[in-house]
């Protein structure tokens, strides 16, 4: 929002300076972004009269003026059509300087000095406009200086508005701000007019079908109006508030829209059909409308529309229509003045692509009161410049009261917030400056009517900021707030998950975040055993075809990624994901939810060096991870078991936390593997996040190291291959009851003497008492029952 000092000194006392000014309003919360100051293009023009026209003894078109700047009479040569004698015109005498930057000479012109030049608007640089003399105010004192007596010389200040402070995006709004700062007494525009008899009853009226988004709807009428240039004040005030001058029927509504900040519109009447305004939404067969811009707009059905008896002529709160502007033709305008629902507004130009100052305004909530302020205004303004006549009487259809609240301000509750010890009296004084004289209820407390132009106060606690901002930021002492120092424990699933991650990274993984969409063709079909029966939870709006339902699975956005990752180059991987996937559930209306954690590993198990052999990573690459993860995480009785053959994965495994299976893990198979165009083998891991959750422990348990020594043994045992080691370690681990504390397998062996189809396992065992020292016979008598009882359970043989 431009605002110019000149302009708002209308309205107020201003007793500081711009840059004061503008340190002032940013204190309150009104950012002055940037200030500009104004000089004219001219130096050394002043206000000359005229007191003779003779006509040129040597040219037809050209005539000699006596020109009087107070001092002295100047012959000065005009061709000007508008030249007359005894008015007011700006006289550039020898040495001003004009537009250009030249400083002015005498010259000859047919025979006769010129000592001097009357100007036209563009030879001052204020406007394009070269029809004849620049018209002045016919009140201004002769010789004064041209830039003091038209207020030439402005600074405006670029205050950036909050979406919160409509009531701001206007001179008049903030001059309520400067005002309150500077406790001044506001000056409102003074309005008055004489009406005509006839009443505009007669001959227009004003329907709402749509109260909803309309809620109230004022116009007025005046006829015999005359189109032309508005007076240069206007224009200049238009031109430093950043709008651009038009005429001075379409001048007015945007003079008042930056006063008052009610955005208005000028119908010509005799292009509404029956003089009727209709505020509707749009017909089944309406689908299009031509805004004022030439653009063909396509109608939603929620989009508020202004119409005649027959068709649309405008978007409600966004832009008028072609159908009904105001042309060099027009001799009567309906001037429009409305409150639309702010939601309908802004929705509408989001729809249209289409932000305009008036749906700016709009879409923010303008003041429901002064609707019928600034049609006043608007309806003084365009019948002075445009010499019309007014009808009696205005049109002023109000279906929806529009309200704002009665608030409480209690003196104890706002020194508690702002940490001050203001009294009321103080509270009292700084509502009356903002223009909301309060009602004592108690020593305590006063009562509040918010005016309808604040629509951002709904609640005591904005008061009580209105009352900082308006007591000052800087007066507030600084004070420590007294806060419990009380960090609240996060929860399990929380402790679990940072945990995971830590681990994971500590192990040289990247955590990885795909996206949740997926194509069908590849959701599925990766999840055991369900891939042909699994439903897919599908988009109504999919971006494209390859994101079109939800995920059911971690597993393809990781292969997706190492797709990727090759197409760079980048063959050795090592990455992660911990997100949810998303599971139908018959006949009800939300899928499903589960958290995941999958894993995967390709590529060189190190990067290779002098001293480090290439080598891939491989399956107990893979296995290790997941034992890492599981053991960091606390999670008991880990174990895995063979995986049945499945369509996505070979050598794979089940892992589980004693007997509630966790998960899977494994190495993907190749001709799967081909579909997401990978040239390399893949190992991945898939574990169900929540029952990892459920089985981890989220502190470790203290164990007191060993006062006693441990006795080791050696157990190597013949026994079909078919029987996994996780088994064998099992039974090891219960036979050995209460002694053997720790089993490591430390070799695997295959072939003579060992008969085909079998296997050797030898475990290193670790025998050890927490209350004593164990005797070799005591161990050798546990060992041999261990033996014996392998031997019956697992159909074992002792190597020896």
């Amino acid at each position: 929002m431009r605002l110019s000092i000149n302009w708002l000194k209308d309205y107020l006392d201003l007793t500081i300076s711009p840059e004061a000014l503008a340190d002032r309003l940013t204190l309150v919360g009104l950012e002055v972004e940037a200030i500009e100051t104004l000089q004219p293009a001219f130096s050394g023009v002043v206000v000359g009269r005229v007191k003779t026209v003779e006509p040129h003894p040597r040219a037809d078109r050209l005539r000699v003026a006596g020109v009087d700047d107070g001092r002295h009479v100047y012959q000065v040569v005009c061709g000007a059509p508008n030249l007359e004698s005894g008015r007011l015109y700006p006289f550039a005498p020898v040495g001003a300087i004009v537009a250009g930057g030249q400083p002015l000479k005498a010259v000859k012109l047919r025979g006769l000095v010129s000592e001097g030049m009357l100007l036209a608007e563009d030879e001052l640089g204020l406007s394009d406009d070269h029809r004849g003399l620049m018209e002045v105010p016919q009140d201004l004192q002769v010789g004064a200086d041209l830039g003091e007596a038209l207020a030439l010389r402005d600074v405006v200040l670029e205050v950036g508005i909050t979406p919160n402070r409509p009531d701001c995006l206007s001179i008049l709004g903030l001059a309520r701000e400067v005002a309150a700062l500077l406790d001044q007494p506001l000056r409102m525009p003074q309005v008055s007019f004489t009406a005509a008899t006839d009443r505009i009853e007669d001959w227009a009226a004003v329907i709402i079908e749509a109260p909803d988004h309309c809620p109230r709807y004022a116009a007025r009428l005046i006829r015999n109006l005359t189109v032309k240039p508005s007076p240069f004040w206007m224009r200049q005030r238009l031109q430093a508030c950043g709008l651009r001058a038009i005429n001075n029927l379409v001048d007015v509504t945007n003079y008042v829209l930056i006063e008052y900040g009610q955005p208005l519109h000028a119908f010509d009447f005799d292009l509404l059909a029956a003089g009727r305004i209709v505020v509707r939404l749009p017909g089944v067969q309406e689908k299009s409308f031509t805004t004022l811009d030439g653009q063909e707009r396509f109608l939603h059905p929620e989009t508020l529309l202004i119409c005649d008896d027959r068709a649309p002529v405008a978007v409600a709160g966004v832009m008028g229509g072609l159908n009904s502007e105001v042309t060099a033709h027009t001799r009567q305008v309906l001037i429009e003045s409305a409150y639309f629902n702010p939601t309908s507004i802004r929705r509408t130009s989001k729809r249209l692509g289409l932000s305009t100052e008036a749906s700016y305004r709009f879409e923010r909530g303008v003041d429901p009161e002064g609707v019928i302020l600034a049609l006043e205004r608007a309806t003084q303004l365009m019948a002075a410049i445009g010499e019309g006549q007014i009808l009696q009487g205005r049109i002023d259809v109000y279906p929806r009261l529009v309200t704002r609240p009665r608030l409480q301000l209690r003196t104890q509750r706002t020194n508690a917030i702002l940490g001050t010890d203001l009294a009321t009296d103080r509270l009292a004084e700084l509502m009356r400056r903002l223009q909301m004289p309060p009602r004592v209820l108690d020593a305590d407390t006063l009562e509040v009517q918010v005016p309808p132009y604040r629509g951002d106060l709904s609640r005591e606690v904005d008061l009580i900021e209105e009352v900082a901002r308006l007591h000052g930021f800087e007066h507030i002492p600084v004070s420590r707030p007294l806060v419990a120092m009380a960090a609240h424990r996060p929860p399990k699933a929380t402790i679990i998950r940072d945990a995971a991650k830590s681990i994971m990274l500590g192990l040289g993984f990247f955590e990885v975040i795909t996206y949740a969409f997926q194509a069908p063709r590849l959701s599925g079909f990766l999840t055991a055993g369900s891939a042909k029966s699994l439903q897919l939870l599908e988009l109504a709006n999919p971006l494209s075809e390859e994101q079109a339902v939800m995920r059911p699975d971690l597993v393809p956005g990781l292969l997706e990624t190492m797709r990727k990752n090759a197409a760079h180059f980048i063959y050795d991987l090592k990455i992660f994901e911990l997100s949810k996937i998303f599971i139908p559930r018959p006949g009800e209306q939300l899928p499903q939810e589960k958290m995941m954690l999958a894993g995967l590993m390709s590529g060189l198990r190190q990067t290779p060096a002098w001293n480090v052999p290439e080598a891939e990573v491989d399956f107990f690459d893979l296995k290790g991870v997941v034992e890492t993860l599981l053991a960091g995480l606390r999670v008991p009785e880990i174990s895995f078991q063979p995986a049945p053959d499945q369509e996505f994965l070979e050598d794979g495994a089940r892992v589980f936390s004693a007997d509630l299976e966790l998960g899977w893990l494994g190495q993907l198979r190749p001709e799967v593997g081909k579909q997401f165009d990978l040239k390399r083998l893949a190992y991945i891991f898939n574990l169900e996040f929540d029952k990892l959750t459920q089985v981890a422990q989220e502190f470790p348990k203290f164990t007191p190291l060993p006062r006693y020594p441990a006795v080791y043994r050696d157990l190597a045992l013949v026994l079909d291959q078919s029987i996994p080691t996780a088994q064998v370690l099992a039974a090891i681990y219960r036979y050995g009851q209460p002694w053997v504390v720790d089993a490591a397998l430390f070799d695997v062996y295959k072939g003579a003497p060992i008969p085909e189809g079998e296997r050797s396992l030898a475990f290193h065992l670790c025998y050890q008492d927490v209350e004593r020292t164990l005797t070799d016979l005591e161990v050798n008598q546990q060992h041999e029952s261990l033996i014996q009882k392998l031997t019956q359970e697992l159909g074992a043989q002792l190597r020896i």
